[in-house]
């Protein structure tokens, strides 16, 4: 089965949490917080060699003899040194690879008081995947713990000079204070004018042209509110490697994509912190849209870039890295496992943007999150927060981003809208430029409902359960009144949820929404004319099980037993296991069908069955997957295999217009269409080589 694995990673994780402060009278080891750093670094975007001096200065939360910081593992501290020149000694923990170190201080760091510290270290910074570097990028995130931290998302002011080779540029957050040549070097000076959450660098090749630049408010886009004002500047600065590539987007696309997306979160949620959204291309990744976010700084992968005109292509994307800017640019989650306030709700809005802008991807998106996250093979508490992203990517996207995003959306039908809207706009507007915890959101939001939501927090974020919610038809004495009940299971007693429904007659559809009471809670519904039927949570509103998770839960459950690896001999096996994954879903509530149907025709065709995969692929090319880019790539490969067998069985003509057809999808599909083989190679490799080497067959004959 091949199926399109969209990374839409922004979130920086937290490498540590330093140890809650001892009681006041007793000084030991504890709490710090970074306020300033004032760093010179030199590097190598070749090698990732690294060589930085930095003074930072720390406020004390507690009485301190000691502090615990962290610094990459690969780094080699040379000294440390208080403010008054003495040495203090940094002890690595026992852990190995891990970036914890201690230092005993030379005097107690009464509470509340700052520290300065002085840093000399070295070494070479390996980028983690996806982060990959390349054709002269290179990208220093928060993840790879490149300065002395006290924590993750610490608020300070940031001045630094950060050393290049010739004809490399650097940016980081801030504005540019001075750019000058020193022989084969050249040096960046940058200085924040706030206190700011992130401290990435980006290093690139010096690109031929300018950035492109659009400002908000310019008419370049439809205001999302007459009143939102022209803050913010956006700039694009655009690879020469990616945009001299065939069908690439042109330059400064996602710029004037951003435009709207700013305008539409700034009417929402008040203008962000940053004046300045500069946009650099030059994350190397395959096949993925990736980000990363950091305030007034936006790093994504060429391929995000390369795409950016495809509106079928992770729609979501760019509005989920924006909204980065203000979370948690704006307000940080106070530890690892608020994240949720983060990724959860950057995936939220950008839904929120869609809903407006492209109604149907805004659709598309909230199926896919409601099959893939409720099915996840293993539910896990959203309070885990960051700390998802250090495990299975497939993990964190279903629980912090999909499921995340989902919990936000019931949150709409305890409360409703309107009031989710104030809780978050009044949640920027008290902790901006702070930290701010799950706890802190809710009392927010329980401030403007009015009522308590223990339950629903409790629920939804630290909990893993998902509810089960049904309509049950109740007979009606009068053919103008529909009656029933709405059945909740596996739901807390004191929660309640606002349940839509739309009642189909023959004079039209009667609207009706029911909030929940316990575990039955009865309705009736005055109709025009006796009813046809009813649509219940037709948007998929609210968080719960649903019959295409169901099926797609079972099918994951039989495709979990598919040989790993998969040889000659496993073909009979998984041809079997892929039939019944069809059979467990027959009007194919999951659409699911046809992804399975081109990767069951692979193998048939695998196995020397070639009528029983012309059959599957010939219904994956007539077939829908639950979003538009899914069902052009499964028919794209579909087309591919289908040729390729028809060739191998003697029928030519037959292979060039499966090539030709194939080729005739949008070309964003093509760039993408290169089927994982599934024993060995199937002769051809795309659907132009596969014409090509029939073009060629024909002239030589």
């Amino acid at each position: 089965m091949v199926l399109l694995a969209m990374a839409l990673m922004a979130a920086r994780v937290a490498v540590c949490s330093a140890q809650t402060a001892g009681p006041r009278h007793a000084p030991g080891e504890g709490t710090v917080e970074a306020q300033r750093y004032v760093m010179d670094v030199t590097l190598d975007p070749a090698d990732g060699a690294l060589r930085a001096n930095a003074d930072v200065t720390f406020r004390c939360a507690a009485d301190l003899a000691s502090v615990e910081l962290a610094l990459n593992p690969s780094l080699q501290i040379q000294a440390v040194r208080d403010s008054e020149g003495r040495a203090l000694e940094a002890v690595r923990g026992r852990q190995v690879g891990s970036p914890r170190f201690a230092l005993r201080l030379a005097s107690v760091c009464p509470a509340d008081s700052r520290i300065e510290l002085h840093f000399d270290y070295s070494g070479t910074i390996r980028p983690r995947p996806p982060f990959r570097a390349g054709n002269g990028f290179f990208l220093l995130r928060d993840d790879d713990a490149w300065y002395p931290q006290a924590g993750g998302f610490d608020f300070a002011e940031d001045d630094f000079t950060v050393r290049v080779p010739a004809g490399f540029e650097a940016r980081t957050s801030g504005r540019l204070a001075e750019r000058r040549e020193e022989g084969a070097t050249a040096v960046y000076h940058w200085k924040t004018a706030h206190a700011v959450d992130g401290r990435a660098v980006v290093v690139y090749k010096q690109p031929l042209r300018p950035p492109v630049i659009v400002t908000v408010g310019s008419g370049t886009a439809p205001r999302a509110s007459p009143s939102a004002p022209e803050l913010v500047r956006v700039q694009e600065i655009c690879s020469d490697a990616i945009t001299a590539l065939p069908s690439a987007a042109p330059c400064g696309e996602l710029a004037r994509r951003a435009v709207p997306i700013i305008e539409r979160f700034t009417a929402m949620l008040g203008p962000p912190p940053e004046k300045t959204l500069t946009i650099v291309t030059g994350i190397s990744a395959v096949d993925s849209a990736i980000g990363y976010s950091e305030p007034g700084l936006l790093v994504v992968s060429d391929w995000a870039a390369r795409l950016a005109t495809v509106t079928d292509y992770a729609p979501g994307f760019l509005a989920h890295e924006i909204a980065h800017q203000w979370f948690p640019n704006g307000v940080a989650p106070a530890s690892s496992s608020d994240g949720w306030l983060a990724e959860s709700l950057a995936e939220y809005l950008a839904w929120r943007y869609l809903l407006e802008a492209d109604p149907e991807a805004a659709r598309v998106m909230v199926a896919e999150a409601m099959r893939d996250a409720v099915a996840y093979t293993s539910l896990r508490s959203l309070s885990l927060g960051l700390d998802l992203l250090a495990g299975p990517w497939s993990a964190a996207h279903a629980t912090l981003y999909q499921r995340g995003m989902l919990v936000f959306r019931t949150l709409e039908t305890a409360i409703d809208r309107e009031r989710v809207d104030r809780a978050l706009v009044e949640f920027y507007k008290r902790y901006a430029g702070r930290k701010a915890s799950i706890a802190d959101f809710r009392g927010v939001c329980e401030e403007i409902a009015g009522r308590k939501l223990g339950w629903f927090f409790d629920y939804f974020i630290h909990g893993t359960e998902i509810p089960v919610i049904e309509l049950r038809r109740l007979p009606s004495e009068s053919p103008g009144v529909v009656a029933g009940e709405i059945v909740v299971r596996d739901f807390p007693p004191e929660g309640s949820v606002r349940v839509e429904m739309s009642v189909r007659t023959g004079q039209g559809n009667v609207e009706h929404s029911v909030a929940t009471h316990g575990a039955v809670t009865p309705f009736t519904v005055n109709v025009p004319a006796p009813a046809l039927g009813i649509s219940f949570d037709p948007d998929l509103r609210i968080l719960r099980w649903t019959e295409a998770a169901r099926r797609s839960k079972a099918q994951s459950a039989m495709l979990a037993a598919l040989p790993d690896p998969l040889t000659a001999k496993d073909l009979p096996t998984a041809i079997e296991i892929y039939r019944h994954a069809l059979a467990a879903d027959p009007d194919d509530e999951a659409q699911r069908a046809q992804a399975l149907h081109e990767r069951l025709g692979e193998l048939e065709w695998a196995h020397n069955e070639s009528s029983a995969a012309l059959a599957d692929l010939d219904a994956a090319i007539n077939g829908h997957s639950i979003g538009p880019f899914e069902t052009y790539l499964c028919r794209a490969e579909a087309y591919l295999y289908q040729g390729v067998v028809q060739l191998h069985e003697g029928r030519p003509s037959e292979a060039r217009k499966d090539a030709q057809a194939g080729l005739a999808l949008p070309r964003f599909v093509l760039l993408q269409a290169v089927p994982r083989e599934p024993i060995e190679s199937p002769g051809d490799s795309t659907l132009q080589q596969l014409l090509e080497s029939l073009s060629g067959a024909a002239s030589r004959n």
